[in-house]
């Protein structure tokens, strides 16, 4: 009976919040009449929607500063002296020269900041899952032109206590939505979390690093094969390094972190 009181709250709050956005006819972000999530005028706020999307950091895809790129090839407002360039060169980022993580690179559909911060809070927080729809279709598109058929989609794996507690892993959500979109095979099964960690948030990057330390073991199914490690939002990037260096360990030739949201570099 303890389990039964346990689950019910859990469904109840994930079949709300799925009544509430599985079939929605206004725009999530401006509530204006759309016929998908969000509507194509606030779909800007993704990079693939944007003329003055950051260049990002091949290795992390943080934001570079100052740096940015148009479709058209014309410097943006009060961008002096910069070089705008159609087709940009890959950039690393100070922190990945500095400290290289185990992922070979990141793909990230925008930063995490408002809007898209408060959909990715409603589906990671309460249960609106038809969001993970949303951003793995739009990750799916994604990799269709970043990774090679024959690599695997392996989401990063929740705690136990957590799952339980969510009844849900985000980044498998988005793994299932955007395997099907990119034609990737999918499992959630060839990474595991070996222990329970603290709370990432509020963590300095080492100490992020420090905690994850040993967490993640990977299947040998992985050995020689190139992966898409897939998870909601990179802040630091620990928990994909942490992850990525697992994959590694068990044999992965090469991991591309596949995230939603990519926290953008505090000033």
């Amino acid at each position: 009976m303890s389990f039964l009181h346990a689950t019910f709250p859990t469904l109840a709050k994930l079949a709300g919040g799925w009544l509430r956005t599985a079939l929605p006819d206004h725009c999530a972000l401006c509530h204006r009449r759309a016929a998908r999530q969000i509507c194509a005028d606030c779909a800007h706020a993704f990079d693939a929607d944007r003329t003055d999307a950051p260049l990002r950091c091949r290795q992390c895809a943080v934001a570079l500063p100052s740096l940015t790129t148009r479709r058209d090839g014309i410097a943006p407002p009060g961008v002096v002296g910069a070089t705008i360039c159609r087709t940009p060169q890959p950039l690393v980022c100070g922190q990945c020269l500095r400290l290289r993580p185990a992922f070979d690179a990141t793909l990230a559909l925008a930063d995490y900041v408002a809007p898209l911060d408060t959909l990715m809070i409603r589906l990671k927080y309460h249960g609106a899952l038809p969001f993970a729809r949303e951003f793995g279709e739009r990750l799916g598109d994604a990799l269709l032109t970043r990774s090679d058929t024959t690599a695997l989609m392996v989401p990063v794996p929740l705690a136990p206590s957590r799952l339980a507690s969510r009844g849900f892993n985000q980044a498998w959500e988005l793994s299932r939505v955007a395997s099907r979109r990119a034609h990737l095979p999918a499992s959630a099964h060839l990474l595991h979390r070996e222990r329970t960690t603290a709370a990432q948030r509020g963590l300095s990057r080492d100490e992020r690093r420090r905690n994850l330390r040993g967490a993640f073991v990977a299947s040998d199914r992985v050995r020689g094969r190139r992966v898409v490690l897939v998870d909601d939002v990179m802040t630091t990037g620990a928990t994909c390094d942490a992850a990525a260096a697992a994959l590694k360990r068990a044999g992965a030739t090469h991991v591309l972190a596949a995230v939603a949201l990519r926290t953008p570099p505090t000033s």
